[in-house]
């Protein structure tokens, strides 16, 4: 009797949550184009994300060998929270007022507290930052392209967050997959590097593919803010996409400097591109 009231309840807190997503997805506008009312819908879809989170991570929703992609899906869920957060506080016009309760204090769901439990902190460990990646880039490239992970060492702090170098990553492997449509490999390596005497020791992350390579004219300009390469002809069986060469490189520039590192990127002698990132081991 006691398990069937305890599985009744675990039914009901589930219920209860699908409820949620429901009611969330539901409060959609879809009207608006103001940044408000656009800000207003990424909330509740992020929420929704969340919350399906959660249900994942109910005992005997996901068997032990397929658990990761629930905390893979939560680490998504909380990076796109902190972007809208991000993209609302460039707007002066959105102001709490909605969100004020009692006393004049900002209520917040319990959604919302969920998300404030997971403060951006620098990584400690960047070669188990990027092992834990490595299912999300897997499934991120599909299953005609490999993605394989090597660290030799790297077991060190970077001030790098865990947020900012998962959409480093993203961004890079989404590129290379775009760029092999017939499929292919990517390969990320993680070792350290001698640093002369005065310096920080830094560490070398590499992400490199066998697909087409990047133009010449392209390696130039490719980290420019708002570089593209629309009116060029693209080459048969792919190419580094135009859409991708301008403001994902950017942005990933401008992380990984404000990390204290930097990003080179460059052909492999036997095909394939290949970007090489530095970064500084942070000292704790």
């Amino acid at each position: 009797m006691r398990q069937a009231d305890q599985a009744m309840n675990r039914d009901g807190v589930e219920r209860q949550r699908v409820d949620a997503v429901v009611e969330t997805l539901a409060n959609l506008r879809g009207s608006g184009e103001s940044l408000a009312e656009v800000a207003h819908d990424a909330r509740n879809m992020v929420t929704a994300l969340g919350l399906y989170c959660d249900l994942l991570e109910e005992p005997g929703v996901l068997s032990a060998s397929f658990r990761h992609y629930g905390n893979e899906l939560r680490l998504v869920a909380t990076a796109s929270r902190r972007l809208v957060e991000k993209l609302v506080a460039l707007d002066t016009r959105l102001a709490p007022a909605a969100n004020v309760g009692w006393g004049g204090k900002v209520a917040r769901t319990p959604s919302q507290q969920r998300w404030e439990m997971a403060p951006p902190e620098p990584i400690l460990n960047l070669a188990a930052e990027v092992l834990a990646n490595r299912n999300l880039l897997a499934a991120l490239a599909g299953p005609a392209i490999t993605v394989s992970v090597d660290t030799q060492g790297g077991a060190l702090p970077v001030l790098l967050t865990g947020e900012d170098l998962t959409r480093v990553l993203v961004n890079l492997v989404k590129n290379a997959t775009e760029a092999m449509p017939g499929g292919g490999h990517i390969h990320l390596s993680l070792a350290e590097r001698a640093a002369p005497d005065g310096e920080a020791p830094h560490l070398l992350l590499i992400v490199e593919d066998n697909g087409p390579g990047i133009p010449q004219k392209a390696l130039e300009k490719i980290f420019a803010s708002g570089y593209t390469t629309h009116s060029q002809e693209v080459a048969p069986g792919g190419a580094w996409p135009a859409s991708h060469r301008g403001l994902g490189l950017s942005i990933t520039r401008s992380i990984l400097e404000a990390a204290g590192g930097h990003i080179f990127a460059a052909n492999r002698p036997q095909a394939g591109a290949r970007f090489e990132i530095e970064l500084p081991v942070n000292a704790l």
